[in-house]
Formats: C-alpha cells, structure tokens, sequence
C-alpha cells in the first residue's frame, strides 16, 4: 500500500488544496510501518492553479491514500469513487501525516 502526502519539500506539508501541491512524499507501508520512498514533482502546479482530480490520479496512480491538510469536497467525492482514501488531517509536517496515517488490514 503507498500513500502521497502533498508537501512542499518532503519535511513542511503543503498548506492548500492536494492538487496544487508542489510535490507529493510518497511512502510505503512495509507491514509494520509507514516508510518514505520517493518524492514526486507534481507538474501541473506549474502550468494552472488547480489540477482536476482525475489528473491527478494519472501522477499518482499507485497510491492508495491522498494525504493533505487540505482537500476540494468535489475532488475528494471523485477521487473516493475512484477507489482512493483522501485522508485530511491538521497536521504540523510530512513525519506528523505519517504518524497520522492509516494501518492497513493485512490478512495472513
């Protein structure tokens, strides 16, 4: 399972809407713990404002959870019928959202 975070440099997350975030911290769970793998440079915040949801699903397409303080209610309603969780929470930074993350259900 891997979760995007939108940050604006991996440590300070990204303070507006998910799809207008500069970058996204992605992490993996591992089966115990919530990792960082990657950052990811989101390019649609350098050509318009907003990225529409399905835009960004294409960049993120291998993650499980959008994680942002912020979220537009309609972007969070598509992207939850794509089958994605948008996990919002008032967070302080990208290590607080990981501790903030969900556990996933491993079966055995």
């Amino acid at each position: 399972m891997k979760a995007a975070i939108a940050t604006t440099d991996g440590n300070i997350l990204w303070e507006d809407h998910f799809g207008q975030s500069p970058f996204y911290q992605i992490c993996e769970f591992d089966g115990e713990q919530w990792v960082k793998s990657e950052m990811r440079r989101n390019p649609m915040a350098e050509e318009r404002k907003h990225a529409r949801p399905e835009e960004i699903y294409q960049l993120l397409s291998d993650c499980d959870i959008f994680a942002a303080i912020r979220m537009g209610e309609k972007s969070r309603q598509v992207l939850n019928t794509m089958g994605i969780i948008t996990h919002l929470r008032d967070a302080q930074s990208v290590e607080q959202m990981i501790d903030l993350l969900p556990i996933p259900y491993l079966s055995k």
